[in-house]
C-alpha cells in the first residue's frame, strides 16, 4: 500500500497486490503471479507507464497501460493514455482519452 500523502518518484516492480493512494512519478510493473494486481484507489496519482496483470483504476493515470488480463476503469477513473487488455471493464463516468485495443485484436 502506497499511502494518500506519499509521492514516489521511480518505477515500481511487484509480483503482489499493490494499492495505491498517493503520486508515482514513474513506471509500474506488477505481473509474474496469480495474485499480481495493481489497484489505483480515487485519489492517486500515476504519472507513468502500466503494465500489469489486473488493473483497477478509480484514480488518475497519465501514461498508457498494458495488461495481460482484465482492466476495469470505475467512475471516478481519469485515463489520459492508451490501454490494451485482454478484458474489460468500464463504469459509466469513467473518461478515457486515448485508444482501447484488445490483445486478441492484435495477435489476429
Amino acid at each position: 500500500i502506497i499511502g494518500q500523502s506519499a509521492v514516489v518518484v521511480g518505477n515500481i516492480v511487484s509480483q503482489d497486490v499493490v494499492q495505491l493512494k498517493g503520486h508515482v512519478v514513474g513506471n509500474i510493473d506488477v505481473n509474474g503471479s496469480p495474485n499480481a494486481q495493481l489497484s489505483v484507489l480515487s485519489q492517486a496519482h500515476v504519472e507513468g507507464d502500466i503494465n500489469a496483470q489486473q488493473a483497477s483504476v478509480n484514480g488518475v493515470v497519465t501514461g498508457n497501460i498494458a495488461s495481460t488480463g482484465r482492466v476495469e476503469l470505475h467512475s471516478g477513473a481519469d485515463v489520459r493514455g492508451n490501454i490494451t487488455y485482454a478484458t474489460m471493464a468500464i463504469e459509466h463516468g469513467a473518461k478515457l482519452y486515448g485508444i482501447m485495443s484488445s490483445k486478441d485484436a492484435e495477435q489476429t
